[in-house]
């Protein structure tokens, strides 16, 4: 069943954390106050009970020592101090019968003869404790049987005490109205504690409120608190973490911006100054030479712009494999959450992509395929053939005419390497690591470019748990270019 969002539980849900607390602590510990108030009832009516019962007992046993048989008959002869304890006092009334029984017939001896006696038999010598109605008062009574000891009787003495049970429910009353009393300033003086409590142990929080709130828009700094407790640390390195992955999306957003605007500005101002020129010879006085120059200008143009229409997409191609930077995984480890696909199908769809690039180059351009090779990688399709076709492609543009450039893919143990080799100039030992930095350039290399497809590479497949490593040629020239994924059953 789905709530309305004005449904009392949301609403208390989605509170103030204090309050949710407080409701929830507050009538558990009256809940428990009021078991702890109905247990003290109940230890005080037995104590006072037993208290009671015992100065019953103690009456029945001072008559008992005042009877005494003078023939077949029982006489009761009571010291006036025994006397005086059945006197009427305020709001108190005892009540005593001597009784004997013989063959199942009582007679009453002295006493209140129509004082109830307990229901069944009495055992010889074993005082019972009842409850009764007697003359309109609820009374507590105590009576015990005793044998008489002769050989010739065949009786025994009944002996019962009553009073009236106001004594007690009175002493039960007060003792309980003053635990009541106790246990409702108790409850009161926790609510304060745990308001209190709550409200220190909370600080924290509003601590962190307070200076998010005080925050400009621009300050992505993680969150510097130290003294919070346990259960809202994960809170704060979570939103640390968050923090943290929204300025590298930041960082990533300005350095597309700064390395757009960098490597943009020369372009476009040689296609002003190319299309000027051309503009300038719509005008000129020889037509002839002027077509000329005017062609030569646009051939200019439309190189530019093939140049920037390729560094335009490796931009994108690096803002895209920086977009979730905190998606990387560590080399050679796998990433999870991305479908498996196979890297020699991506290896193929690049070599027919580039194989017309090679041949206008006067190029041997081939794919060596492995009969029946699979390679199963966690990757993005699109991300993977972007890095492996800056491989291809700066094999084919940093090689000479007739160069023989060769891709192939292989498998060792349970990593997929996809290689690139070419026979052309090749790059020194002491470089293979530095051509990786954005935008580094090889002093004395004339071919156009912006220095970012093997950084591209490197970082693509890093992406992935795999590298991108630079070696020479296995015939001791060129380059060999091997991009390593770990496979992915």
């Amino acid at each position: 069943m789905r709530l309305s969002p004005r449904h009392p539980v949301l609403l208390w849900r989605r509170g103030s954390l204090r309050r949710q607390l407080l409701l929830l602590l507050v009538p558990a510990l009256a809940a428990m106050m009021a078991i702890d108030t109905w247990l003290t009832y109940g230890t005080l009516r037995d104590a006072a009970n037993t208290a009671y019962d015992r100065s019953l007992y103690g009456s029945i046993r001072a008559i008992d020592n005042a009877i005494g048989m003078a023939g077949d008959s029982v006489q009761l002869t009571l010291p006036d101090a025994a006397m005086e304890m059945f006197e009427t006092a305020a709001q108190t009334h005892v009540f005593y019968r001597v009784s004997t029984e013989r063959a199942g017939q009582v007679e009453t001896v002295t006493g209140y003869d129509d004082l109830p006696l307990p229901a069944g038999n009495l055992v010889n010598n074993q005082p019972r404790f009842y409850d009764a109605e007697y003359r309109g008062d609820a009374v507590r009574i105590a009576a015990m049987a005793r044998p008489v000891y002769r050989p010739d009787a065949h009786m025994r003495v009944v002996i019962q005490v009553a009073e009236t049970a106001e004594p007690r429910t009175a002493l039960i009353g007060s003792v309980w109205r003053s635990a009541l009393a106790r246990d409702l300033l108790l409850i009161l003086l926790s609510a304060g504690i745990l308001v209190g409590g709550v409200t220190y142990v909370l600080r924290p929080l509003a601590r962190v409120r307070d200076d998010v709130e005080a925050r400009s828009p621009d300050d992505l700094t993680p969150l510097a608190f130290e003294r919070v407790p346990a259960e809202v640390r994960p809170l704060v390195d979570a939103v640390n973490l968050h923090v943290s992955r929204s300025a590298a999306m930041a960082q990533a957003q300005a350095q597309f911006i700064a390395d757009a605007a960098h490597q943009l500005r020369t372009p476009l101002a040689i296609l002003k100054t190319q299309a000027e020129f051309a503009q300038r010879q719509l005008h000129a006085p020889d037509p002839e030479a002027a077509r000329q120059a005017a062609g030569e200008a646009v051939g200019g143009i439309v190189i530019q712009l093939e140049q920037a229409a390729r560094l335009t997409n490796q931009l994108l191609a690096l803002a895209r494999v920086r977009q979730h930077p905190g998606d990387t995984a560590q080399p050679g480890e796998v990433s999870d959450g991305i479908d498996i696909i196979d890297a020699v199908t991506v290896a193929e769809q690049v070599a027919l992509d580039y194989l017309p690039l090679a041949r206008g180059k006067q190029q041997d351009f081939g794919w060596e395929p492995v009969p029946g090779l699979k390679l199963p990688v966690r990757a993005d399709a699109a991300l993977l053939r972007e890095a492996l076709a800056n491989l291809v492609h700066n094999a084919i543009q940093y090689s000479p005419r007739g160069s023989r450039i060769t891709l192939s893919a292989t498998r060792a143990d349970q990593t997929a390497c996809l290689v690139v080799e070419d026979d052309g100039p090749g790059i020194p030992a002491e470089e293979r690591e530095k051509v990786f930095a954005r935008f580094y350039r090889r002093v004395g290399n004339a071919e156009p470019g912006s220095g970012l497809g093997l950084a591209i590479s490197r970082e693509m497949a890093a992406r992935f748990g795999g590298t991108v490593e630079l070696g020479e040629g296995l015939q001791g020239t060129g380059v060999r270019a091997v991009l390593k994924l770990p496979v992915g059953e």
